[in-house]
């Protein structure tokens, strides 16, 4: 299989090389006859080129033409046949489809229903425990209400507390500070006085 790959590639590669070489021997002679008569080799290669597009559009037409007929004899009436019954099964298997998704579906209607009975049931239930958890709300809101002022009272002491604290902490930044100026004021008047 590789040896028959490597052969076509290397046949591929010849032909491509002795096509490079026509091709470059016609723009050579192309080139040659242009310098000679620029006019007539015009005339002669637009002329050439209308008739091979002329030509391969023919043939392209011809070639569908060809296996468009040959497409339509193929299929027979046996063929025809054969996909009407394909086409027949495949019908009765969505209907039985369908006929299993009904199905699915009143049972599933039928789980809702039983569902909602039951839900009925257990509603006074459900009502009664309602009351009693509403009631435990109640509570934990009155006791929450009481709680809350002892909170604020305590966070606006800490707050005065923490003023007073930043306050005294920056008085002493200032004395230091200025304690700081006054020693240097004082060392600068004994510098002075040394000299």
């Amino acid at each position: 299989m590789l040896a028959e790959r490597l052969d076509s590639l290397l046949r591929i590669k010849i032909l491509g090389l002795k096509m490079d070489f026509i091709i470059k021997m016609f723009a050579v002679e192309w080139v040659r006859l242009f310098k000679i008569r620029p006019y007539s080799t015009s005339a002669l290669t637009v002329s050439v080129l209308a008739i091979a597009v002329v030509g391969a559009t023919y043939l392209n037409k011809l070639d569908q033409e060809k296996r468009e007929k040959g497409r339509l004899e193929n299929q027979s009436y046996q063929q025809q046949i054969n996909q009407l019954n394909q086409t027949e099964t495949n019908i009765r298997q969505l209907l039985e489809f369908v006929n299993t998704q009904k199905r699915t579906l009143r049972e599933t209607e039928d789980t809702i229903s039983v569902l909602k009975s039951e839900k009925e049931k257990l509603k006074p239930i459900v009502d009664s425990d309602r009351a009693v958890v509403e009631a435990l709300f109640r509570v934990q809101e009155e006791r929450t209400v009481e709680n809350i002022w002892r909170e604020r009272w305590i966070g606006f002491g800490f707050g005065v507390i923490a003023s007073l604290v930043a306050s005294f902490l920056w008085f002493i930044i200032g004395l230091l500070i200025k304690g700081r100026k006054h020693n240097k004021q004082v060392q600068l008047t004994n510098d002075a006085s040394i000299d």
